[in-house]
């Protein structure tokens, strides 16, 4: 409510991500959460200002329209209508997110300096809070944990202020490339961001989620093979570092302990991911309806149910980020989706390799190797139920979508 509204809405919101998720209002009233209120609070109160009528990203903006215009015809096609359209509700707040910071980056192109080291913060806030973790025990929590964290295979795999460390693994992975973005304008020494770096993977081990480690295995090959000499060995570093923890401090760390059999939880995540794709192929087009997924389940394919400690509980999501959108939006509103993650990748590549130097590769380098990574753990974590990693993915997507780091890369019609 200051004087800029949209510089306070952004800062707010990757200040205090850790408080993103939670809950204004009960789940019979929608289940509301801060971001979401803020999010429509920010949009009332923007209400007669001034717009930038800029059509530089023209082509996600159709995009987005086409995707909500599919998403509508979802709701009103499914069983739960009324559900849906609260999911939908929920859903809009990230694009109303993304609309301000890529107008806000196109307006002042440093400022993405002030979002990262708002997201810097939130992740040095998660090993403070996960230190606590540490001495005190999963006694500190800001949600009821998730039965991941519990010592289910032998070994506590810490939450941090998350409720499942899967989804927290997810997030230092993302997080652990950011660190490697330094602001030119600063004269700060170069091995703090590298130290914290390694001390976020260290974090990771402590989550026990190997999807997590295996995009961020994926994120450094591709920061390998295009970054600086520097960032080679720094790579090099990281392996040796695994290595070593592997080998001599394995009891320590919770991803090289897991009691489960690799091969019997892989049948049954595939059994799941066959129940669902099979609810997708009864419903090709438009899918069951945006949020619908358990709903669906408990009524058609009673099957796709967890079973914790005796206790019953009908899947949410077939422990796959890319089937739990397919079977909710349908085909097209699933390929429309992925096309706003893919193709600003897609866009930052080109430029990555354009042998002109210029000082915003290392931005759009370490930004990709984070989505990268994130879409290779969301292959079998749907992550998007926590409200904070999708915030985190639409900043990232923003970035690369803001003018201001793509242009000089291409001519005006090809943007």
């Amino acid at each position: 409510m200051g004087t800029d509204i949209k510089k306070n809405y952004l800062l707010y919101t990757v200040f205090l991500l850790p408080f993103m998720d939670l809950f204004i209002s009960t789940q019979n009233w929608g289940g509301y959460k801060v971001f979401d209120i803020i999010s429509y609070f920010t949009v009332i109160l923007l209400i007669g200002k001034p717009k930038n009528t800029s059509n530089l990203a023209t082509l996600y903006i159709s995009i987005s329209l086409f995707l909500m215009v599919v998403l509508i015809v979802g709701c009103l096609h499914s069983e739960f209508i009324t559900k849906s359209f609260v999911f939908l509700s929920q859903f809009i707040t990230v694009f109303i997110y993304a609309s301000i910071l890529i107008k806000q980056l196109k307006e002042e192109p440093n400022f993405i300096y002030e979002i990262l080291k708002g997201l810097k913060f939130s992740c040095l806030f998660s090993l403070a809070f996960l230190a606590m973790q540490l001495i005190f025990g999963l006694s500190m929590a800001l949600y009821k944990l998730n039965l991941n964290a519990s010592a289910y295979d032998s070994i506590i795999r810490y939450p941090s202020y998350f409720e499942d460390p899967q989804k927290y693994g997810q997030f230092l992975a993302m997080s652990s490339f950011i660190f490697l973005i330094e602001n030119p304008a600063k004269k700060i020494n170069s091995l703090i961001n590298p130290a914290l770096f390694v001390l976020v993977i260290i974090a990771l081990f402590l989550t026990g989620v190997r999807a997590a480690f295996s995009g961020l295995c994926v994120g450094m090959f591709i920061i390998f093979i295009f970054g600086g000499k520097k960032y080679k060995l720094l790579g090099i570093a990281c392996v040796v570092v695994v290595v070593i923890t592997a080998v001599f401090f394995s009891n320590h760390f919770a991803i090289f302990n897991r009691g489960a059999d690799v091969n019997d939880t892989a049948s049954v995540r595939y059994a799941y991911w066959a129940g669902a794709f099979k609810i997708f192929l009864q419903n090709p087009f438009l899918g069951i309806g945006i949020g619908n997924y358990q709903n669906y389940v408990s009524l058609h394919s009673q099957d796709q149910y967890w079973l914790f400690f005796g206790t019953y509980e009908y899947m949410d999501h077939p422990e796959s980020g890319y089937l739990k959108l397919l079977v909710e939006f349908g085909i097209f509103g699933f390929i429309l989706l992925l096309s706003l993650i893919f193709l600003p990748v897609i866009n930052a590549f080109r430029a990555i390799i354009n042998p002109i130097f210029v000082t915003e590769k290392n931005i759009l380098l370490f930004i990709s190797a984070s989505l990268i990574c994130w879409l290779v753990a969301f292959v079998t974590v749907y992550s998007f139920s926590d409200l904070r990693i999708g915030i985190f993915i639409v900043t990232l997507v923003s970035i690369l979508i803001s003018p201001s780091y793509i242009a000089p890369f291409y001519t005006t019609d090809e943007i």
